[in-house]
C-alpha cells in the first residue's frame, strides 16, 4: 500500500508540474516574490514597490503588504495597521502585526493610542503595558486591579512590567504573605534565581523563614537538624514540609527520622500529617522497604507512588496490590494494565487473568501493546486502516485560500508562516478534509507537516500518513555501512524530526537526526569522514550517515542494546552510564520505566515502538526486545 501510494503521489506531482502557461507563471511569481522580499530587506524601497506592483494577483501578495508594514512598524499610521487586520482577518500574521504594533506604542508610552486599540490578551507584555497605560492616564485604581494576579507567578516577568510593579509596591500593595506565596510557587518550579531575588521583599517575621525555606530547598539535609526549626508556627511548618519532601528523594531514612520528631513537636494539621506520612512511605518504598501493615489509600498519589516503587524494585506482590488500588481511570491505562499483568503473571504463574490482560493489550499499536504481544508470543498488531487518497479531492483543497497560501509559503521557503496557516486551518476542517490536508502535505514533500496534521486530526490508524517511508535509499545505505538496523535508524529520525530535513532545535541540533555540529564533527573525525559544515547537516545523506556512525559506536558501547542506545542518543552517555551503574540484571522494561528523565523515558518508548512499526512496514521485523536486550548488562 505504501509503495503504491508513493507512486501515485509521485505521478500526481509529475502531472501537476506539466509545462502549462499557468504553472510557468506560478513558478515565475514565486521567484518574483522572493526577489521583492530581497529588495525590501536590503532597503531598496523603490525596487520593492515596483516588484510588489507586479504581484497583485499572486496568492502571497498580502504577505508582501505584511512584510512592508512590519519593516516600518514604528512609523506606520494606526489606520494602516487596523485596515490590514480588517482586510485580512484570516491571515495569522495579521494578529502578530497588530500585537507587535501595540508593543511599539507601549515602548513609546503612547498610552492613549495604546488604550484606544488594546484588546484582551494573555500576552504578559501587553497586559503590563495596559496597566502602565491606565496608570499613565490617571486611572490609577483601575491600573492596580490585576497587578497582584499578574505578579503571582513562578517565573520572571518581562522587564517592561518593572515600572508598574515598582509604583504598585511603593503604594503599599505588596504584603509579606503575597511574597511568601510567590516564593513557594517559585521553589516548587525550582526557579532558584527568582527565589533569591524575592528575598529582598521580606520584612519582619517572614524574612528569616523565607531564607530558611530557600536554604532547605538548596540543601535539604539541613531539615534533619531538628533543633534549628524548633519554633512551631505556620511558616516553620511550611519550611519543614518543603525540606522533608526534598530530603525524602535523597535520603528517605533521614527524612523519616526527622519527620517522626517533627510530627510530635509541631502542630501539623491532619491533612498535612497524612500528606507527609505518604511522602515518607513512598520514599521508603523507593529504597525497597514496604510497610507490613498497608495503610488505607487516600487519593491516587499514594497508590501510584507505591506502585511505581514496587515496579522499580521488582517487588511483584507489592506491585500487584498497589496497582490494584489505583483509581479505575489509571488502572485502565495501557501502562498500568501492562504492569498489572506483569505482577499478576509473576505472583500467580499461569494466571488466566494476566493472560487476558496481555491479550487485550496485544491488540493495540503502542509500546505496551508491543511488549504484551511479545510476552504471549504474538506478532505485534499494526492495525493499519487502509486508505486510498482521492487525489482530485486532495488537490481541490488548494482552492481554499489558507491552504493555497500554506502551499505557496512552503514553496518560497517561509516554513514558519506556512505552519501558522496550517495550524489555524486544521482545527476548523472536517475529518475528510483533514485527511486530504495531510496527504497534500506529503504530496508537497513536507513529510513532517503531514505527520503533524495526521496526529492533530487523530488519524492514528492511517500509517501511510503517520509512518511514511521516506529517504529510504539513505537509510538503507547507512544501515548497510554501519550495521545499525534500518528500522532503528528510521525510528530515531521519526522521533527526532518527523523527517524534517531542515529542522533546527533551540539547542542548535540540525537535520533529520538532530545532530549538534560539535557532535557531527567529532563523529566524522573518528569515522574518517569529511568534517561537515553546519549547513551540510541539513543534507539527509550527510546527516543520516554521520548519525549512523554515532549510533554504531553507541551500539558497540552498550552491547547492541537499542534501549540503552536510544537513551544515550537523547540524554548523553554520561547519564546513561550512571543510570545503569547499579542496575545490572534489571529487566529492561523495568529499567526504561524508571529512567529519571521523563523526556528520555518517553523517547525510548517511542523509538522502540516506531522501530517495531517500521520493521514490519519494511518487511524486516525485529522482536520488540531481542534476547540480549532483555536485561541491563
Amino acid at each position: 500500500m505504501l509503495t503504491v501510494l508513493s507512486g501515485t503521489l509521485a505521478l500526481a506531482a509529475t502531472q501537476a508540474w506539466a509545462a502549462t502557461a499557468t504553472e510557468r507563471s506560478l513558478y515565475q511569481q514565486r521567484g518574483a516574490y522572493k526577489t521583492a522580499l530581497g529588495h525590501l530587506r536590503a532597503g531598496r524601497s523603490n525596487s520593492f514597490r515596483k516588484a510588489k506592483a507586479q504581484l497583485v494577483d499572486y496568492t502571497l501578495y498580502p504577505y508582501l503588504e505584511y512584510h512592508e508594514l512590519q519593516s516600518r512598524l514604528s512609523s506606520a499610521k494606526p489606520e494602516e495597521i487596523v485596515n490590514f487586520r480588517a482586510v485580512h482577518p484570516d491571515l495569522p500574521v495579521a494578529r502578530n502585526l497588530y500585537w507587535g504594533w501595540l508593543k511599539r506604542l507601549g515602548q513609546r508610552r503612547d498610552w492613549r493610542r495604546f488604550l484606544d486599540h488594546y484588546e484582551t490578551t494573555n500576552d504578559t507584555t501587553l497586559r503590563c503595558y495596559r496597566m502602565r497605560a491606565l496608570y499613565g492616564t490617571g486611572r490609577r485604581a483601575e491600573a492596580f486591579t490585576d497587578v497582584g494576579e499578574l505578579w503571582m507567578v513562578d517565573t520572571s516577568l518581562p522587564k517592561v512590567c518593572d515600572p508598574l510593579f515598582e509604583v504598585w509596591i511603593n503604594a503599599g500593595n505588596l504584603t509579606d504573605s503575597m511574597v511568601w506565596k510567590r516564593l513557594e510557587l517559585t521553589l516548587a518550579a525550582n526557579q532558584r534565581q527568582l527565589a533569591r531575588y524575592l528575598q529582598r521583599f521580606f520584612k519582619r517575621k517572614y524574612k528569616p523563614w523565607a531564607q530558611s525555606l530557600y536554604n532547605v530547598h538548596v540543601n535539604p539535609a539541613l531539615i534533619a537538624r531538628t533543633n534549628r526549626y524548633a519554633t512551631d508556627n505556620e511558616l516553620s511548618r511550611t519550611v519543614i514540609g518543603h525540606g522533608l519532601r526534598r530530603l525524602a528523594t535523597k535520603d528517605p531514612i533521614a527524612a523519616d527520622n526527622a519527620w517522626q520528631k517533627y510530627r510530635e513537636s509541631h502542630g501539623f494539621s491532619e491533612a498535612e500529617r497524612l500528606a507527609l506520612d505518604q511522602t515518607i512511605l513512598i520514599a521508603r518504598a523507593n529504597l525497597g522497604t514496604f510497610p507490613v501493615d498497608r495503610p488505607a489509600v487516600t487519593g491516587a498519589g499514594l497508590a501510584q507512588g507505591m506502585a511505581q516503587a514496587a515496579v522499580a524494585r521488582r517487588n511483584w506482590p507489592e506491585a500487584y496490590y498497589w496497582i490494584g488500588q489505583l483509581p479505575e481511570d489509571d488502572l485502565s491505562s495501557n501502562r498500568w494494565q501492562y504492569w498489572f499483568a506483569r505482577a499478576l503473571a509473576t505472583t500467580h504463574p499461569g494466571s488466566e487473568r494476566a493472560n487476558l490482560a496481555y491479550r487485550a493489550l496485544a491488540e493495540k499499536r503502542n509500546y505496551y501493546g508491543f511488549l504484551a504481544a511479545e510476552r504471549i508470543g504474538r506478532q505485534a498488531r499494526l492495525n493499519h486502516s487502509q486508505h486510498t487518497p482521492n487525489l482530485v479531492q486532495v488537490n481541490q483543497l488548494r482552492r481554499i485560500p489558507a491552504v493555497n497560501r500554506a502551499v505557496e509559503l512552503y514553496a518560497v521557503g517561509d516554513l514558519v508562516n506556512a505552519r501558522r496557516e496550517w495550524n489555524r486551518l486544521i482545527p476548523e476542517m472536517d475529518p475528510a478534509n483533514q485527511t486530504h490536508a495531510a496527504y497534500l502535505a506529503l504530496q508537497m514533500g513536507w513529510t513532517s507537516q503531514g505527520i503533524r496534521i495526521a496526529n492533530e486530526a487523530q488519524l492514528f490508524d492511517n500509517l501511510d500518513l503517520r509512518f511514511p517511508l521516506v529517504y529510504q535509499e539513505v537509510f538503507s545505505r547507512t544501515s548497510a555501512i554501519t550495521t545499525v538496523p534500518h528500522s532503528f535508524l528510521i525510528a530515531i529520525a521519526r522521533q527526532e524530526s518527523a523527517f524534517d530535513a531542515r529542522a533546527r532545535s533551540s539547542a542548535n541540533a540540525r537535520g533529520l537526526m538532530q545532530l549538534l555540529p560539535s557532535t557531527a564533527a567529532m563523529v566524522a573525525r573518528r569515522s574518517s569522514l569529511r568534517t561537515p559544515s553546519a549547513t551540510d547537516l541539513y543534507n539527509p545523506a550527510v546527516n543520516v550517515e554521520i548519525s549512523g556512525h554515532y549510533l554504531a559506536r553507541l551500539m558497540t558501547r552498550y552491547g547492541n542494546r537499542r534501549p540503552l542506545v536510544a537513551a544515550a542518543y537523547n540524554a548523553g552517555q554520561r547519564r546513561v552510564d550512571q543510570w545503569i551503574k547499579d542496575a545490572s540484571g534489571t529487566p529492561i522494561d523495568v529499567w526504561i520505566e524508571t529512567i529519571p528523565f521523563q523526556e528520555t523515558r518517553n523517547y525510548v518508548k517511542n523509538v522502540l515502538a516506531f522501530a517495531q512499526v517500521y520493521g514490519q512496514l519494511l518487511g524486516s521485523p525485529l522482536p520488540m526486545l531481542q534476547v540480549h536486550e532483555a536485561t541491563v548488562p
